[in-house]
């Protein structure tokens, strides 16, 4: 396959002209998360992490979704046209659902590797031409914010929730009725009334105001943000043996740094949050009981839905290893 160069590739993207050329370890990485959202943490820490390691002789530069959409950036990595992404399952589903899948399965980086899911997960991304390199993750990746605390009822009985598909399963099993829409549209949605609730990642709330609006924090969190930093396979093939040993330990470590980052995150914005008048709720005990379950069947069937057979094969490796509900 011909690979445009990299910036060639950008300025085509952005609507430049003049920039043909690019040195040989220069990489553009898509992200694809606002600026301000807590997920771009991780492809900082990888970019600060490659520069130590290798010491500037990979130079990473991100590329954000004012060039290319968030939910458009895996082709773009697939066909060669962008060489590397730090990329999300649900971003993507319109390509596969089996990365979906991964935020019902255990976080834990030794876990997911010695069970044989995080091979099997770089074997599935090969058959779309991109290897995956590491798998960060958040955990609890998941929470819901409400107007009003949780009543007798236990759940979301009769609320409309702001949710993607991630967060379905709970919504609909608690007696809520999912709405979708963007992030950027759900302070403007609760504050009008047209939304009593959202789920959202338990973390990077504060810094987009969402407590504001929506003050009660549901507690337990759930699931798992399951992130991939991939490579286009043919970019990825250029790059010495030695130097791809090095970013493979590079991906490794970025799982621990992904897990200790966001703990220390959620502590922090959930303090700042009470101190501003935000308050914790509870599910009750019962949905308590089945959230894990009604989340990860979610996924699961969305995943199944989208990509049959090998979201199949994928779920029964993680039950197998016990990684899975």
């Amino acid at each position: 396959m011909k690979k445009l160069p990299v910036l060639s590739a950008l300025a085509v993207a952005v609507g430049l002209s003049g920039i043909s050329t690019v040195q040989a370890n220069n990489y553009q990485m898509l992200v694809p998360f606002p600026t301000n959202h807590a997920l771009n943490d991780i492809a900082h820490l990888f970019v600060e992490m490659v520069d130590e390691r290798f010491d500037g002789r990979y130079q990473i530069s991100l590329v954000g979704e004012d060039a290319i959409p968030g939910f458009e950036q895996f082709d773009p990595v697939s066909s060669g046209v962008f060489p590397m992404a730090l990329s999300t399952g649900p971003y993507h589903t319109g390509v596969t659902g089996v990365g979906l899948a991964a935020d019902a399965i255990d976080a834990d980086p030794e876990a997911r590797r010695e069970s044989g899911i995080w091979e099997a997960y770089q074997d599935y991304y090969l058959t779309h031409n991109v290897r995956m390199i590491s798998f960060p993750s958040a955990n609890p990746g998941y929470h819901f914010m409400l107007t009003d605390p949780i009543g007798d009822d236990g759940g979301f009985e009769g609320r409309i929730i702001r949710g993607t598909l991630t967060y379905h399963g709970p919504i609909r099993a608690f007696g809520g009725s999912p709405a979708v829409m963007p992030v950027s549209e759900i302070y403007t949605a609760a504050e009008r009334g047209v939304i009593e609730g959202a789920g959202h990642n338990i973390f990077g709330n504060h810094q987009i105001g969402l407590h504001e609006v929506l003050p009660y924090l549901v507690r337990p969190g759930f699931g798992v943000t399951s992130l991939m930093v991939v490579f286009n396979e043919d970019y990825w093939a250029e790059i010495p043996e030695e130097d791809q040993a090095t970013f493979l330990e590079i991906g490794r470590e970025l799982e621990d740094a992904s897990l200790a980052h966001y703990d220390r995150l959620i502590a922090e914005e959930t303090e700042l949050m009470e101190e501003v008048g935000a308050e914790l709720t509870y599910l009750g005990e019962e949905q308590q009981q089945v959230l894990d379950q009604a989340f990860a069947d979610g996924l699961w069937e969305e995943a199944i839905r989208i990509s049959g057979s090998p979201a199949e094969r994928m779920r029964e490796l993680a039950r197998e290893a016990g990684l899975t509900p």
